[in-house]
Formats: structure tokens, C-alpha cells, sequence
């Protein structure tokens, strides 16, 4: 029997690393650190996509989709996290295609998960309108279940304590990947 893959997407690049955190670093940093980590214990179940640097975000994505959409994935997570002027914001939240049913219950196990292992506020599956939208290119474009991570707030420097520890955040996904495969 084939085992279906999943598909591990870094959010942001070298040009553009995302939002910062005094205590973890760059998105692109944080999670192409923790996705190869990952990639070390499940070899076998994820591949890991990252885009090239370009002159457009719409560029790098369209290369990343072309590749991604010609093989077969169970689902795709766009990792992420979210920062905000207000230090005290806080939560997880993921951005799923309207009307996804396997994406919605996906993303509402993972954030219950979430929730239980790292104590973040559950935020919300958030259905992301069009490719427009902010996290909507990869939703709306890639062909497969397509789901954008933002597990916690990075500009809380009390929620990125909690996911400070890479070996807690690479054993989180394991297990998660490898029970929803």
C-alpha cells in the first residue's frame, strides 16, 4: 500500500524572512531549521518546499506550486507565525480553502493539539476568500489540501518561549504528521 506524503512549505525566503522574534529568530529561519528536523525523523512521509529567492512573492510561489502540484500529496502546511505591534497578542490560527471540509477538521485537530501541548489560545480556522488575500496564494493555487500555519504570536515573547525549544516544536509535528498521515 502507498503511503501518501506531505507536503512541508517555509513561509517566507532569504529575501524576505518574515517576522522577527527576539527569542527565536526569522520565520524562514525558525521553521527551515525545524522542517529539516523533521525531515531527519519521517524522511519517508515529508518533503520540504522553500521558495527562491525572486523579484515577486508571486514569482517564488509560482515556481514552488509548479513543482508541487505535479506529485501527489495528502496535504500541504505552510508554516508560519504571527507577529503584531501588541505584544500581548496571542493564539494560533490556521487559513484553510472555503468549504474544505479535510482542511478544516485537519486544522481543527491540529490547533486542539496545539492547544493541549503548548497552552496557546485557539484562535480559529480562518477560510482564506481568494488567492489575494494574505496566505491565500498557495491556498487557492495549489491543487492539493492546503493548509497556512500560524501556531503562536512571536512577537509574545511568553508564547515564544514556549516554542523556543526546537526539540519540543520537531516532536510536536512528528508525532502529529505520523498520526494524520
Amino acid at each position: 500500500m502507498k503511503k501518501e506524503k506531505i507536503a512541508l512549505i517555509i513561509g517566507h525566503n532569504k529575501r524576505s524572512k518574515g517576522a522577527y522574534s527576539n527569542i527565536i529568530g526569522s520565520e524562514y529561519d525558525y521553521w527551515l531549521n525545524i522542517a529539516y528536523k523533521i525531515k531527519e525523523r519521517i524522511p519517508e512521509l515529508v518533503d520540504i518546499y522553500e521558495r527562491k529567492p525572486n523579484n515577486s512573492y508571486i514569482i517564488e510561489m509560482n515556481e514552488v506550486l509548479k513543482e508541487l502540484n505535479s506529485k501527489e500529496y495528502k496535504y500541504c502546511l505552510e508554516l508560519h507565525f504571527n507577529s503584531h505591534t501588541d505584544n500581548k497578542a496571542n493564539g494560533a490560527l490556521t487559513l484553510i480553502y472555503p468549504n474544505n471540509n479535510f482542511s478544516k477538521k485537519l486544522s481543527e485537530a491540529f490547533l486542539k493539539r496545539l492547544n493541549n501541548e503548548f497552552d496557546v489560545k485557539i484562535r480559529g480556522v480562518y477560510e482564506s476568500p481568494s488567492s489575494k488575500d494574505r496566505g491565500g496564494y498557495g491556498i487557492h493555487k495549489a491543487k492539493h489540501n492546503y493548509i497556512l500555519l500560524e501556531p503562536f504570536f512571536a512577537s509574545n515573547d511568553e508564547e515564544a518561549l514556549k516554542f523556543s525549544v526546537i526539540s519540543d516544536v520537531v516532536d510536536f509535528f512528528v508525532r502529529f504528521l505520523n498520526e494524520c498521515r
